[in-house]
């Protein structure tokens, strides 16, 4: 082995490199790197998924959930008609809001 190679013969503790780990059984474990990217993604959709709650952008999707949970058998709304009805009903019933 090298020295300041940065890598141990085979210990999982072993540094930063894009090679995938050997498990003891042979088979390949997911990079450090692989994982912190796939980490970063979710991090990111979280956010967005948050995002949307807030703005209400998501209220078409939980539409759907309670649509179906709810009435199985009628079809739900088209999103145009949705979001048509929401605002609609926006008009009618005004609450505290910014816009």
């Amino acid at each position: 082995m090298e020295v300041g190679s940065g890598r141990s013969a085979g210990h999982p503790g072993r540094a930063l490199t894009m090679e995938p780990l050997q498990e003891s059984t042979g088979g390949p474990k997911t990079s450090l790197v692989t994982r912190a990217c796939s980490a970063s993604w979710q991090g990111a959709r979280s956010f967005v998924r948050y995002f949307e709650g807030v703005l209400g952008a998501d209220k078409y999707r939980v539409y759907l959930a309670h649509q179906a949970r709810t009435h199985p058998g009628t079809a739900p709304m088209t999103e145009r008609e949705f979001w048509r009805d929401y605002t609609d009903w926006q008009e009618k019933n005004p609450q505290g809001r910014c816009c």
